[in-house]
């Protein structure tokens, strides 16, 4: 007659222990590591959520703050989590919503310095929620699931936001204007709703 054997602490145990032991957590130097060697990626993906070089910066330093203040995450998540934390605060920042007052499309920006490329020119002249949609799920990979749930919008209003960035960028932008690379990608990761912060 079979009998319930007790929980195995030999080898599989021991295994358990050492994969514990061999995952490694962030620590408040590897996040300021990331955002030394990410400064342009990172001040970038700010500039294009927030629309403008001021809020860019406000953007950038409170993300690298709350970074520093996070709870240790997987080393290799570390990525993701410090892009993920610059479009958590640009939102808290803008707090962007769908048609917005009746925003007009060039109404946030004051004039744009002529050094930008036209590129960013045309994404900055995009009205806050098209912008946030456009920077958060083409160039940074999120889903239009998660696009709408950040923005508290709801999937319709992200595609249409999406739809009428892409019109605004295919009139005022030339076909090879884009690179093909994206700022960073989350598609590799979960989705971040999946992961708590």
């Amino acid at each position: 007659m079979p009998t319930v054997s007790q929980p195995r602490t030999g080898r599989i145990g021991q295994s358990a222990k050492a994969g514990m032991r061999a995952a490694e957590y962030t620590t408040p130097s590897d996040f300021c590591r990331t955002f030394k060697q990410d400064m342009n990626r990172l001040y970038l993906l700010s500039l294009l959520l927030t629309g403008g070089r001021r809020s860019a910066v406000q953007c950038f330093v409170s993300s690298l703050s709350d970074c520093l203040d996070m709870k240790p995450v997987f080393k290799d998540w570390t990525d993701f989590w410090t892009r993920h934390i610059v479009v958590h605060n640009a939102i808290r920042m803008l707090s962007p919503a769908v048609n917005a007052g009746g925003e007009d499309s060039r109404s946030h920006v004051g004039p744009l310095d002529p050094t930008l490329s036209p590129v960013l020119r045309a994404v900055l002249r995009l009205s806050t929620f098209e912008r946030c949609v456009f920077v958060m799920s083409v160039l940074e990979g999120y889903s239009d699931r998660d696009c709408a749930l950040l923005l508290g919008s709801s999937t319709r209003d992200v595609l249409a936001a999406k739809a009428k960035a892409f019109e605004h960028l295919g009139r005022t932008s030339q076909p090879n204007d884009f690179p093909v690379a994206a700022l960073g990608s989350q598609t590799e990761k979960a989705s971040f709703i999946a992961v708590q912060n």
